[in-house]
């Protein structure tokens, strides 16, 4: 896995610029390690005599704690996701589908069996040992 790097400037109260390094996950996402790097980074070079605004300070403080909440949020509802196409997809064992091969255009019919959640993708597989994307049923029955 190739970690992204993005520089950010971080100003003093002087006329004294610094650069620091922080990691990304991907390309376009700051993660909390970042963000605290950044503000250490900003601690670090601020001038002692005018030091940072305490409502600034609070204001980025709150910002990274409704971030934080935002990512858990996602986390847990992707989970939840997950879960309820798992569910979704138990609900067709012992019943009869029907589906359209991509490749050949053949109808395939079958009682499912079971089901897998494998790679991002639901699959079914079928009393006939057919496995079958969930996203490509056409009947139920």
């Amino acid at each position: 896995m190739t970690m992204l790097y993005s520089t950010a400037t971080v100003r003093s109260s002087s006329t004294d610029y610094s650069s620091v390094q922080v990691e990304r996950e991907d390309g376009n996402n700051l993660d909390k390690d970042a963000f605290f790097k950044l503000l250490i980074t900003q601690l670090k070079y601020q001038d002692p005599l005018t030091p940072m605004d305490n409502t600034e300070f609070i204001a980025q403080m709150a910002q990274f704690s409704s971030l934080e909440q935002m990512a858990n949020m996602n986390a847990n509802l992707s989970q939840f996701l997950r879960i309820q196409a798992l569910s979704e997809g138990a609900s067709l064992i012992g019943r009869n589908v029907e589906t359209v091969d991509a490749d050949t255009g053949e109808i395939i019919r079958g009682e499912v069996v079971r089901v897998s959640f494998e790679e991002g993708s639901m699959y079914a597989y079928l009393d006939n040992d057919r496995k079958i994307d969930i996203e490509g049923i056409t009947a139920v029955y």
